[in-house]
């Protein structure tokens, strides 16, 4: 998988910060909860054995010092009364306090015994004895070994009823944890998510600062960045600017000088070269109109002087195109009419049609279209060029911004001012081989005719 793919599926910050925060609150939680499990269980336990020990040394210091009495009425264990068991000194049970803990499944193993003779605290043991789960404290005395039984059935029922009660717990802190984690997300990303909204209403005509009064920590940092790229940005565009204002006035004298030298050269001028003198003169408007789009887009402003007239896009617009750039092929309808300036639109085509040469190679993979249908023409500028880079496809219609294919980075936008002085919207679809830009004008006249083609 891309890079790119990978970025488009990946979870947004917000949700990956709750998600991280929320399996963090809950392995804190389960922990916390395993942790109390064992605590208690050990608590309980050991209290018991303690509770054992004192016991099996009271019974031991009993026999060894001969006092009168039973051990029975001595005992009083944490349960409410122990079972009391003495072994001789080979480690051989010889009674209990309790029946049932004289039988053979009811005695310690030998070794145990022994090993509790050996140590003068005593020892304890855990296990299994008359199919009940006990804890035994063990203490020598002279002739042989007391062990002091606790049953240890309550501890395993309060563990697990803990146990139940911790789960619960557990699983509630889990489903609490998401809400958590999503609200300490939340209020993380807010900061980045208020200063993303106030820069994205930024733009190339609104380079102010983005406004933060927050702490100067890591999205203070950010804001300080962005800031300064801002600050530079700005300065690059008013220089920008200003060259586009200098060169744009410095060039209207000397066109405005052309106009009128090519009017009197018209005026003088033997009828077979008034054609040549024609030409020149339109170009030389032409290049006297893009001038001025030059200094009204280095003012920020649009383009919207219009002299509009009823005009077929095909024969007035496409075709005189089509001859500039020789290879160039055109498919239009006949009779179709519209209303709009033939000298703008005819720029508004040129500029199309000289990226879609550049980007092409070769003229003859660029054609000029006109569809007429619903009451609007289409006018379609096509080229079996590499495409252009969907990265970039939003961008291109931005004044300064300059494709793969170089160019000055001002065609496209002053097409797309001139489209919107029509109350139309440039666009653009693309892939390797096969790229289109295209606009639609209201027809004034939709013809039927056939289609016809010129190159």
């Amino acid at each position: 998988m891309s890079a790119a793919r990978r970025r488009r599926h990946s979870l947004p910050l917000r949700w990956r910060g709750a998600l991280l925060a929320g399996t963090a609150i809950a392995l804190l939680s389960v922990n916390a909860s395993v942790a109390a499990f064992v605590v208690v269980r050990n608590s309980l336990q050991g209290d018991l054995q303690s509770a054992l020990a004192r016991d099996a040394d009271r019974v031991a210091t009993l026999y060894r010092v001969g006092l009168a009495g039973s051990a029975r009425d001595l005992l009083v264990g944490p349960t409410g009364g122990v079972t009391v068991q003495l072994y001789d000194p080979l480690g051989q049970l010889l009674i209990a306090s309790a029946p049932r803990f004289e039988a053979a499944d009811a005695a310690l193993p030998s070794d145990v015994v022994s090993a509790a003779r050996r140590r003068p605290d005593g020892d304890a043991w855990r296990g299994t004895l008359a199919e009940t789960p006990v804890q035994v404290a063990l203490a020598p005395f002279d002739i042989g070994v007391v062990a002091v039984i606790g049953d240890t059935r309550f501890i395993g029922s309060a563990l697990g009823q803990l146990a139940r009660a911790l789960a619960a717990t557990a699983v509630v802190a889990i489903l609490v944890s998401g809400v958590v984690g999503f609200t300490v997300a939340n209020a993380i990303v807010r900061p980045i998510v208020v200063l993303a909204r106030r820069a994205s209403a930024l733009g190339p005509e609104r380079l102010d600062p983005i406004p933060y009064d927050g702490p100067r920590d890591e999205v203070g940092q950010l804001a300080d960045v962005l800031n300064d790229l801002l600050a530079r940005l700005r300065h690059s565009l008013d220089a920008q600017r200003s060259f586009l204002a200098e060169t744009s006035h410095e060039l209207r004298t000397p066109l405005t000088s052309l106009q009128g030298f090519l009017e009197r050269a018209s005026r003088r001028a033997r009828p077979e070269v008034q054609r040549d003198l024609g030409d020149a003169q339109r170009i030389a408007s032409t290049m006297a109109r893009l001038v001025t789009d030059l200094l009204q887009l280095s003012r920020g402003e649009t383009v919207k002087e219009l002299d509009p007239h009823l005009l077929d896009p095909a024969t007035d617009v496409l075709r005189p195109i089509a001859d500039e750039f020789p290879g160039v092929r055109v498919e239009a309808c006949e009779g179709s009419t519209v209303v709009g300036d033939p000298q703008r639109l005819r720029q508004l085509v040129r500029n199309l049609t000289s990226n879609a040469v550049r980007a092409a190679g070769d003229p003859v993979l660029v054609t000029l279209r006109a569809r007429a249908h619903g009451g609007v023409v289409q006018l379609i500028v096509h080229d079996r060029g590499p495409g252009v880079p969907e990265a970039i496809r939003e961008r291109i219609f931005e004044k300064f911004f300059r494709g793969p294919g170089g160019g000055s980075g001002l065609g496209l936008a002053i097409a797309q001012q001139i489209a919107r002085a029509h109350g139309a919207q440039l666009t653009v679809s693309s892939e390797p081989g096969d790229t289109s830009f295209a606009f639609s004008l209201v027809a004034a006249d939709v013809a039927d005719d056939e289609a016809v083609t010129w190159g």
